[in-house]
């Protein structure tokens, strides 16, 4: 996996349903030098909670949630390392889910390029739509453009 920013949270449901509320996480924190997955962050973070908790939250079940910049997604509730076909599905979960991200935000720069284009090129939704017929239905080009007629 690539460096990557990951962000994290811990969350003990018993105390926030206790009164100490959910708008603020038992734990969190940022890792800039993690190089292995957002599970097995998430795995780490509620392994040490685990083992360095105050008593108030001792015996209480905890979950955290992981989120990467570039797209990774985990929610953890169990400690447990995993080897094997799980650790391959998860970073094949992983991988899919940077894949979409990345999809995502350049689907979104195609938008504003053809809306560029547009506007400061003066190119017609017809012609914007021809050339990226390729990458994009007509419908989404239209939609993109506006109603898509000139």
């Amino acid at each position: 996996m690539d460096d990557s920013t990951f962000r994290y949270e811990l969350r003990v449901p018993a105390a926030a349903n206790a009164g100490e509320g959910w708008p603020k996480p038992a734990h969190s924190g940022e890792m800039t030098t993690w190089a292995g997955t957002a599970h097995d962050l998430g795995r780490l973070v509620l392994q040490r909670w685990h083992e360095t908790a105050a008593e108030k939250y001792q015996g209480l079940p905890a979950f955290v949630e992981v989120h990467s910049d570039d797209g990774r997604h985990a929610l953890i509730e169990d400690s447990t390392p995993v080897h094997g076909p799980t650790l391959a599905l998860e970073c094949a979960i992983e991988d899919a889910q940077v894949a979409d991200f990345a999809h995502d935000v350049k689907r979104q720069e195609l938008a504003e390029a053809m809306q560029d284009a547009r506007k400061f090129d003066g190119l017609s939704a017809r012609n914007i739509e021809h050339r990226v017929r390729f990458v994009l239905a007509a419908e989404e080009a239209q939609k993109i453009l506006g109603d898509g007629q000139e």
